[in-house]
């Protein structure tokens, strides 16, 4: 199932939780080194000892003190800039630390946690701060900041803050976390995708208007009788005066062509799904091409003046962003979604496709299901363009025939397919996009007598 989402906030004021005081390597040498010297003082009467060994006890124990005294009370404010990157990307992070103790706080070492390996960032150096004061108010906060790249999209939580203090000598230390983690969102890369060639067939855009051209002058297909209530300024002076009735322009009438992606969010379908998953690595590769050429061709549909729907194979995750809101939801907004797109198990009841649609269909696919591969059969109406890209994996080559049960060849589902009238694009989970687009624009461009 689809972890829970984490939505992006901002970051806030924050809490301390104190781990602990210790000692350092140094400090327990000097507590051994102290009670080696009490002992020798007892077993052979050297009074002498008995300074040396009071003195070099004392030592770690009054440093442990003073550092439990003036442990660290910080508030930090985590800032990201920018707030929401593409996978690859580098986002800055600032860490503003103010000083909440009544005294100026010690020299401390810090480093925030991150939640894949090795966990942490790189040390720091924090510097002694002056206590909080309207006189020290200058010199009561620090900036440290350092860079940040994610290893693949997703929601991380970044932080706390974590502060290490010691004393002037080096015999203990405080270590103390500060703040609550912030979160980081992710989102898929959108590649650049060749605009020649794909969408024509399937239509000119939304933002194109539908030309008529009939017999006549053309003021006649532009005009239409005065009606009560339509606007003065609507009014086609020369075509009234022809035709000695008050004419009035027609709205335009505009084309919404409608493109269709399926996207194949089954578990079952990604045969490099890993089960030793860590937060280095994604769960499948073959799944996080899929999803950043989702990201792509949506962006790039949208762009081209498409309204896009998205079908999941697997339960619903993109449900704010269905066919009601096609026109209404930005590319920010639907790249956040996919951020938290994530591997699910297979719907048993899919939705019908509407009989009013029309435009291309897209099929982003891995290994799918017999049902699977029938249901997208039926999205595609006669004479429409339909593209399935199917991501192939070494380990799920095999799998695609036995999952049929009839032919062992790897190329079954193509095949089944392309009988139908699909484009079946076949690609690798390092292929670029484009260039996988760009065979499409080739193909089709074909199909049409354009090369």
């Amino acid at each position: 199932m689809p972890r829970p989402p984490r939505h992006v906030a901002s970051s806030g004021l924050a809490s301390v939780r104190v781990r602990g005081v210790g000692l350092t390597m140094r400090g327990w040498w000097f507590l051994g080194s102290g009670v080696t010297a009490l002992v020798i003082a007892y077993l052979g009467g050297r009074a002498a000892f008995v300074f040396v060994g009071c003195l070099l006890v004392a030592l770690p124990i009054v440093a442990a003190v003073v550092t439990a005294v003036r442990r660290p009370r910080l508030e930090v404010t985590r800032s990201f800039s920018p707030r929401s990157i593409p996978a690859g990307s580098a986002t800055s992070v600032t860490l503003v630390v103010h000083n909440r103790a009544p005294g100026r706080s010690l020299e401390a070492t810090w480093w925030d946690a991150v939640p894949w390996y090795p966990r942490v960032t790189g040390a720091g150096r924090l510097p002694a701060l002056e206590p909080r004061s309207r006189r020290f108010a200058s010199r009561n906060h620090v900036a440290v900041g350092y860079d940040l790249v994610p290893p693949h999209r997703g929601e991380f939580l970044i932080g706390p803050l974590t502060v290490l203090a010691g004393d002037a000598f080096g015999l203990a230390t405080s270590l103390t976390v500060v703040g609550e983690p912030q979160p980081l969102l992710v989102t898929p890369e959108v590649v650049p995708l060749p605009s020649a060639g794909f969408t024509i067939p399937a239509g000119d855009g939304e933002a194109t208007l539908v030309q008529r051209r009939a017999a006549g002058d053309e003021d006649d297909i532009m005009t239409r009788e005065y009606r009560s209530g339509d606007a003065m300024r609507r009014v086609h002076w020369r075509a009234s005066a022809r035709h000695g009735d008050l004419m009035v322009r027609q709205e335009e009438q505009r084309s919404f062509p409608e493109a269709r992606i399926i996207v194949d969010t089954n578990a079952d379908a990604y045969a490099d799904v890993s089960t030793d998953h860590t937060d280095i690595d994604p769960d499948s590769l073959a799944f996080e091409w899929v999803v950043r050429m989702l990201a792509s061709a949506a962006v790039h549909l949208r762009r081209s003046g498409f309204l896009v729907s998205i079908e999941e194979t697997g339960h619903p995750q993109l449900d704010g962003l269905g066919a009601g809101r096609r026109r209404t939801w930005g590319d920010e907004e639907f790249l956040s979604r996919l951020a938290s797109l994530e591997l699910t198990d297979e719907l048993e009841e899919r939705p019908t496709r509407s009989p009013a649609s029309a435009g291309p269909l897209i099929a982003l696919i891995g290994t799918p299901s017999p049902e699977t591969v029938e249901w997208m059969l039926e999205q595609r109406r006669p004479g429409e363009l339909a593209v399935a890209f199917a991501v192939q994996t070494l380990t799920s080559l095999d799998r695609l025939g036995r999952s049929f049960g009839a032919l062992p060849e790897a190329g079954l589902v193509a095949q089944r397919l392309a009988e139908e009238g699909w484009l079946v694009v076949p690609v690798r989970p390092d292929d670029d996009p484009a260039a996988a687009w760009q065979a499409v624009v080739v193909e089709t461009g074909r199909a049409r007598g354009t090369d």
